[in-house]
């Protein structure tokens, strides 16, 4: 958590690879409405988050349902945010990103491409609560490296007391497909973000997205033991689960396995210009467990 520029979602995507959790990107869960508020320079009230913090709320339901662990980076400013997102996991652990405000407007000044200006810096600093002493967590400064942040965060973690079992349920949010993608980073790795598709079309009954344009499908089989070595994406592609279970491995150690009806968008394409470097790009895949692995491969 922290305001905008602290560096929470580079921060929580490594700590997220480091962990081997999923990483969720909260400002991709803001209305289009939200988006137009904050590019156009117009702080969000409570009001505005509203729904966007129930989303979020949701989203961490459904991983304590599952008893999966998960890494959100979101700005939860005040203590009343960070309280909705704890009615979807009342083990929320904050690492709290803070620092000087001179480097927080370099940064922005620094960064394209994204909608929140600069001059909102100052109303996200006069909303910030930073947690109190009764909410479980870590503060850091935000001016240190990613690396150290990092480090710093799992030792944290490693002297936290461990969650009561998992007891909250709640049903996921059914207006949105979360996209799993698997993109290549700035730094031309491989990582998992997940993005929403909304269910804006249909009935309230059969809720439906947009129509997307496929480039065409294929089908594999591959037998116990297969494992490939390290390599990109030729073309972006959904990839669905049909049988058995399928892992894919990142540069840093960490994996994910997803198993039938799960999916994920393999966009992890060797970077304009480089030449592979099976040290730096790419990922593995291998199939797990007793079964052969049936996979459907969806150009997109």
């Amino acid at each position: 958590m922290g305001v905008s520029g602290s560096g929470k979602s580079t921060v929580a995507a490594a700590l997220a690879e480091r962990l081997g959790l999923r990483f969720v990107e909260a400002d991709h869960w803001h209305s289009p409405q939200n988006v137009a508020r904050m590019a156009a320079g117009t702080p969000l009230t409570d009001s505005d988050r509203a729904a966007w913090l129930a989303q979020l709320s949701g989203i961490l339901a459904e991983a304590v349902r599952q008893q999966r662990g998960m890494v959100l980076a979101c700005s939860a400013l005040k203590r009343a945010y960070r309280d909705i997102l704890r009615d979807g996991a009342p083990d929320l652990w904050l690492l709290a990103l803070d620092g000087d405000r001179t480097l927080l407007a370099q940064r922005l000044a620094g960064r394209a491409g994204h909608y929140m200006p600069p001059s909102l810096l100052d109303s996200q600093l006069a909303t910030l609560e930073l947690p109190g002493a009764d909410e479980p967590g870590v503060r850091l400064d935000l001016s240190a490296p990613v690396s150290d942040i990092v480090r710093q965060a799992m030792a944290a973690l490693d002297d936290a007391p461990l969650p009561p079992p998992a007891t909250h349920s709640r049903e996921p949010f059914l207006n949105v497909f979360t996209k799993t993608i698997l993109f290549t980073d700035t730094d031309g790795r491989a990582r998992f973000r997940d993005e929403p598709v909304p269910l804006a079309d249909g009935t309230p009954q059969s809720r439906l997205s947009a129509v997307f344009a496929s480039g065409g499908y294929q089908l594999r089989h591959s037998p116990v033991g297969f494992r490939s070595q390290f390599h990109c994406t030729g073309a972006p592609q959904w990839v669905f689960i049909l049988q058995g279970q399928m892992e894919i491995g990142l540069q840093g150690g960490a994996s994910r396995v997803f198993g039938p009806g799960e999916h994920f968008y393999s966009a992890d394409l060797l970077p304009e210009g480089a030449t592979f470097d099976p040290l730096v790009h790419g990922h593995w895949s291998r199939q797990v467990g007793p079964d052969p692995l049936v996979t459907l491969f969806v150009r997109g």
